[in-house]
């Protein structure tokens, strides 16, 4: 059976083949990677998170510096150890440079327009930081914690009247995060010397990838060890890895929204080529 392999857009006869190919162009492969802004949600990257949920994972770990705030929203816009469409996992701690880079740097909008009208939060009131949380806070059956990057916004600072009402009456929504790789590795799940790096890489990445039995057969990915944020994260219709979303507080009415801001976030979408960068 030939190998198709997306990075290439070429099909190989065997392991040797694809592995020679790949280490080839790694360089054009990882440069391409870098240069591209991506926006998560279109990677593959969704999941749902509860309000109550998140102050239940913040709350219950008593050596936990971060606590949880009934006066603030937190917005799960990313997180690790979940290999993606593209065949990136980002790894614990790709966010904390950019989170110190970044901080007061980025907004909170609606599907990554930057139209005034659909800021959600202003980029000052946005506190940047990052946090262990379990996958069962985040709406997924995966075992442990995951590393993510989270939005905290005080509630009274919500700038936009439609998130706000959303936002109080509970509507579930996903977020995606605006983003650029900065340093990236090349994992190989082979056993020949020549690339004895890619298989140490391999190694120590894939145990802790929690969808990996979503792959049958996984010979290669790419290890995302520093990412940065660009401009901003955004509230969207449907997130990225299963595993970003709004934090709300009442699970069922939120399901019960979905079919109302159905028709208001595409549209939004349909907005996206015609930003206006502040």
């Amino acid at each position: 059976m030939k190998i198709f392999c997306k990075e290439l857009n070429k099909s190989f006869d065997n392991d040797a083949e694809l592995f020679k190919a790949l280490k080839e162009s790694e360089v054009l492969i990882v440069d391409a990677k870098k240069a591209e802004v991506y926006k998560s949600y279109e990677k593959g990257l969704e999941v749902v998170t509860n309000q109550k949920q998140i102050e239940k994972a913040f709350n219950s770990d008593t050596e936990k510096a971060l606590k949880f705030d009934d006066n603030y929203y937190y917005f799960v816009v990313n997180s690790a150890n979940y290999l993606d469409s593209h065949k990136d996992v980002h790894l614990d701690g790709n966010w904390n440079k950019s989170v110190k880079e970044s901080q007061g740097k980025c907004y909170l909008v609606f599907d990554h327009s930057l139209k005034r009208q659909d800021v959600i939060a202003m980029k000052k009131d946005i506190e940047m930081l990052t946090a262990k949380l379990p996958w069962s806070s985040l709406g997924k059956n995966y075992e442990g914690e995951t590393y993510c990057l989270v939005y905290k916004v005080e509630k009274a600072k919500i700038v936009n009247k439609e998130a706000k009402e959303w936002l109080e009456a509970g509507y579930e929504l996903e977020a995606s995060v605006r983003m650029q790789y900065v340093k990236i590795d090349m994992a190989f799940n082979s056993t020949d010397a020549d690339y004895t790096k890619e298989k140490l890489v391999f190694d120590e990445v894939y145990p802790s990838i929690a969808n990996k039995s979503d792959f049958k057969d996984l010979k290669y990915f790419f290890a995302v060890r520093e990412a940065k944020n660009v401009q901003e994260s955004s509230l969207v219709l449907f997130g990225s890895n299963g595993a970003t979303g709004q934090v709300n507080e009442n699970k069922e009415q939120a399901e019960e929204s979905l079919a109302e801001i159905t028709e208001a976030a595409t549209l939004a979408l349909q907005e996206e080529k015609n930003y206006i960068y502040q």
